[in-house]
């Protein structure tokens, strides 16, 4: 009887309407929503073959099961494709887990798809995605001569779509607020841009930069992004 209130509920049942019957979307693999961050950021080290890297990962988690160290690597390393990240089975990477990769401790033949705050709060603070938006928003402030069309571009490497009117327009608020709230507090600024170990480019300005990284972190972890088309 429970069950049946539930799904019965008005609630339960709320519906754009036109969609009750739609499919929904499905969020891209753990490994593509990386390897999709560092491409659209221009990261990516598209070279095939060779040994397999460490990428950023929390410090300590090694030394909690197994008493080693993990030695992050350096340059190359952080930016290859997932597929290339050394994989310890009690320790797995941590962000992978997070978007529902399989352990491999075990066989798995279909991959659940969850969607929860634990994947958006990676998309918003893991150093692999922040490092992807504040060098992306370098090549939007170095390409691109005002912010309409920088959203624009920034739509389109993110989401591989132009924003609609409403997106373009939030976009732009989210923009004002955050230089709005960088200005006021320029070590935060500071801090977002000094996230990874990526070159800084040298010439922009701190609060501009940092702005336009927070705005493209954002627009990465919308569902238009990190969904399958």
């Amino acid at each position: 009887m429970l069950f049946r209130s539930l799904v019965l509920s008005s609630t339960f049942r709320q519906a754009e309407p036109g969609l009750e019957g739609a499919d929904p979307r499905r969020r891209l693999s753990a490994e593509a929503l990386r390897d999709h961050a560092l491409l659209a950021s221009g990261l990516l080290v598209e070279r095939v073959g060779g040994p397999s890297v460490k990428p950023y990962q929390p410090a300590g988690l090694w030394q909690e099961k197994s008493g080693r160290t993990y030695d992050q690597g350096h340059g190359e390393a952080l930016h290859r494709r997932s597929l290339y990240t050394f994989w310890k089975r009690t320790s797995p990477p941590p962000t992978m887990m997070i978007f529902d990769a399989a352990k491999r401790d075990v066989c798995v033949v279909r991959r659940r798809a969850t969607s929860t705050p634990m994947q958006a709060l990676v998309l918003w603070n893991d150093p692999q995605f922040v490092e992807a938006g504040r060098v992306l928003a370098a090549s939007l402030l170095q390409g691109q001569e005002d912010d309409a069309t920088r959203v624009e571009e920034l739509w389109l490497r993110c989401a591989t779509r132009p924003p609609t009117t409403a997106e373009h327009a939030t976009t732009l608020e989210l923009l004002a607020d955050l230089r709005a709230d960088y200005a006021a507090n320029p070590e935060e600024a500071t801090a977002a841009r000094a996230v990874g170990e990526a070159p800084l480019p040298e010439g922009l300005d701190p609060i501009e930069h940092a702005a336009w990284t927070l705005t493209a972190v954002t627009v990465f972890s919308h569902h238009a992004s990190v969904s399958l088309r």
